[in-house]
């Protein structure tokens, strides 16, 4: 792993506890994580059964270390983009179905991320975001619920579910 400052994976407990309240939402779905860093999130999804996982890292070396796991491990099913989340999230067409934002806590992009991301999100799908436990959590509005909330440590973390009914006739 290099040593990056800000570079924080997430815990395997909290990384545990996360996957088992998305355990039936990720096979087969579209998966995006934002601000990829280690990658423990996306290639998490990607092991157990993600049709694809969009991983974004602005850092180039951290990407080049990312494309260098993917490769290892042979996750044909991930896509490394090494870009600014919020250029991805700015510039992309694409829809996901589960979301992961965890930005470095130093830098305060959580709730930008958090509102450039609604827009990509599929109906019935999720969002979950991570913070330092002194950060406050912004509300995401009446479409959508919170499905579950934990505290652990110095951290704490969010899962929420868009309710937006679709308008498909």
């Amino acid at each position: 792993m290099l040593e990056i400052e800000g570079l924080r994976p997430t815990g395997d407990r909290l990384r545990e506890t996360l996957f088992n309240w998305l355990q039936t939402q990720i096979a087969g779905k579209n998966i995006l994580d934002l601000c990829a860093g280690a990658g423990a999130l996306g290639f998490e999804a990607a092991s157990r059964g993600a049709q694809a996982v969009t991983l974004v890292e602005k850092n180039k070396q951290v990407a080049a270390q990312l494309v260098k796991i993917q490769e290892d491990f042979g996750f044909h099913n991930t896509n490394i983009i090494c870009r600014s989340a919020q250029k991805f999230l700015q510039t992309t067409s694409a829809r996901f179905d589960v979301i992961f934002i965890d930005p470095p806590f130093a830098i305060n992009l959580l709730d930008e991320l958090t509102e450039l991301s609604i827009r990509v999100v599929n109906t019935s799908g999720f969002i979950y975001r991570e913070a330092a436990k002194s950060q406050i959590f912004t509300d995401l509005g009446d479409n959508w619920n919170l499905y579950r909330q934990k505290t652990q440590g110095q951290v704490k973390i969010q899962l929420w579910q868009n309710q937006t009914i679709s308008e498909e006739f």
